[in-house]
């Protein structure tokens, strides 16, 4: 299991690639999310770890974050 400051860099790495994709491609969040969850189902299934992957979002809960807590949770 990776240490909390590997994903903590990881997090920091992937919010970095999130943004930088929206504004590359002039994309809204939720049709990027769309297009990156697409990709990690396809490869979670190739890599034959697709029933765990569905049973991680099956189990994502339904909270909202308020405005005043994003920059706690995205760097």
């Amino acid at each position: 299991m990776p240490s909390d400051d590997v994903l903590l860099k990881l997090s920091s790495e992937v919010d970095d690639i999130i943004a930088d994709l929206v504004k590359r491609y002039q994309i809204d969040p939720l049709s990027l999310t769309a297009v990156i969850l697409a990709r990690l189902v396809l490869a979670n299934d190739f890599l034959g770890s697709g029933d765990d992957f569905r049973k991680l979002l099956a189990n994502v809960p339904d909270t909202r974050v308020k405005n005043s807590d994003i920059n706690t949770q995205v760097h």
